[in-house]
């Protein structure tokens, strides 16, 4: 089995069962407006001088950025006010909405399309940079490959250590009597990246305080619950367990841990051009 048949087979495990999703209204992977909002307001703050975008901007030299599904801009909206030139590709519409809304105040192209099938109307871009993108990417071996091909000095991308849901897996585990499985990780990545790109990646390791904040107690559970794709009439149960890891206050509601691991895996491109690999 190849890295990339491994890649998508354990993203392929993350699969709900069909009766726990028939059992509720919302997706379990839905994001309310209000909460995204605050949640990538919060992360441009604490990851402006992050080793993401510190590598990002070593690399680029004042040259321009494409930022793979991003979102709301949150991984490459301090580029963008550092005066940085940057394209901004994102397949959702809410998300495109929500860049559309930032477009009165900060200047940046935005391209709506899923990447890769996109990526040959793209022009080439001094640095490609992806944000928490990865782990939705089944077939993560084109993906990168455009990437890739897209930079002519280097590739950036941000990931937790391993799939983002795994937190979630204890909770799965004592409500549902479902196992959770523990990747794929950074590991599995750099594995298809030396398979897929031919690039033996570099990984950073570093941690900052998490970007999820509530403003209510009721806030948390309702997205906790939904996450875990939960009834409503079971949502006392999650209740009972979560209110014990809740810190904070009105308006500023956190769910334990409060410092999230995160990594920056990137090599140096291989287009002709490629740039020098910083110091």
């Amino acid at each position: 089995m190849t890295a990339a048949d491994r890649w998508r087979q354990q993203l392929e495990d993350w699969k709900i069962p069909e009766a726990l999703l028939a059992a509720v209204e919302e997706s379990p992977y839905g994001w309310s407006k209000k909460l995204w909002k605050r949640r990538a307001a919060r992360a441009v703050e604490l990851d402006r001088n992050s080793p993401t975008l510190d590598l990002v901007r070593d690399l680029a030299d004042g040259g321009s950025v494409i930022d793979v599904g991003a979102g709301t801009g949150r991984a490459s909206l301090p580029l963008v006010r550092d005066g940085y030139r940057v394209t901004m590709v994102e397949p959702n519409q809410a998300m495109l909405d929500g860049l559309a809304e930032l477009k009165g105040e900060d200047e940046f192209e935005v391209i709506a399309g899923r990447w890769p099938a996109i990526a040959g109307e793209v022009e080439p871009h001094a640095v490609a940079l992806s944000a928490h993108v990865v782990y939705d990417v089944p077939e993560v071996a084109p993906f990168l490959k455009a990437l890739d091909q897209t930079a002519t000095r280097g590739v950036v991308l941000e990931l937790t250590p391993a799939h983002p849901w795994v937190n979630l897996g204890p909770l799965y585990r004592e409500l549902h009597g479902l196992e959770r499985p523990l990747g794929p990780t950074i590991d599995d990545l750099a594995a298809v990246v030396g398979e897929a790109v031919g690039a033996e990646p570099t990984i950073q390791r570093w941690s900052r305080p998490t970007d999820m904040v509530f403003d209510t107690v009721e806030e948390a559970i309702e997205f906790t619950a939904q996450r875990l794709v939960l009834p409503r009439g079971r949502w006392p149960e999650l209740e009972e367990r979560l209110l014990p890891r809740l810190t904070g206050r009105a308006g500023h509601w956190q769910i334990e841990p409060t410092e999230r691991e995160l990594c920056t895996l990137w090599w140096r491109s291989n287009s002709p051009e490629g740039g020098a690999t910083p110091e």
